[in-house]
């Protein structure tokens, strides 16, 4: 998923801490208006940015490459300036199909913000006792019984 630099207005934002698998939490902004399913797009600042990166490469170290994506910051000096580039890494994708999406090279937003992720993390907000704050859901209709099916 490429970020667009023009995708970030932060004004609109709000900072929050989020989480997308339970247990690590970051601060990072939302424009809380711009959700899917009830997952929101964080932005996140370079320092927050490298400790996603330290903490994915370790699960990657534990759990294995194929089941985490990694985050890689590297660093730079052109011409006297500091730059660096944001790499995410779908370690699932490089053996299939999607290989040439495999590396994602993360743009940082015109504040200096990277959305590490987007949508496609599930990342969610988390409340001041570190639940997750989900929009409610659309309301479902309850689907007739199959035919074998008795109703209850």
């Amino acid at each position: 998923m490429c970020t667009d630099r023009n995708d970030l207005t932060e004004s609109a934002m709000i900072e929050v801490l989020v989480s997308c698998n339970d247990t690590d939490r970051y601060p990072a902004l939302i424009d809380p208006a711009e959700h899917r399913d009830g997952y929101v797009k964080p932005w996140f600042d370079l320092e927050t940015v490298q400790r996603i990166a330290d903490d994915t490469q370790a699960d990657a170290a534990r759990f294995s490459h194929g089941s985490v994506d990694t985050v890689h910051v590297i660093a730079g000096r052109v011409d006297g300036t500091e730059h660096a580039v944001v790499l995410n890494i779908c370690w699932m994708y490089l053996g299939g199909e999607k290989h040439q999406e495999a590396v994602e090279v993360v743009q940082p937003s015109e504040g200096g913000r990277y959305a590490i992720g987007g949508f496609d993390w599930c990342w969610y907000q988390l409340d001041e006792q570190l639940s997750p704050v989900i929009p409610p859901q659309v309301k479902r209709e309850i689907l007739p019984p199959f035919p074998e099916q008795r109703a209850v």
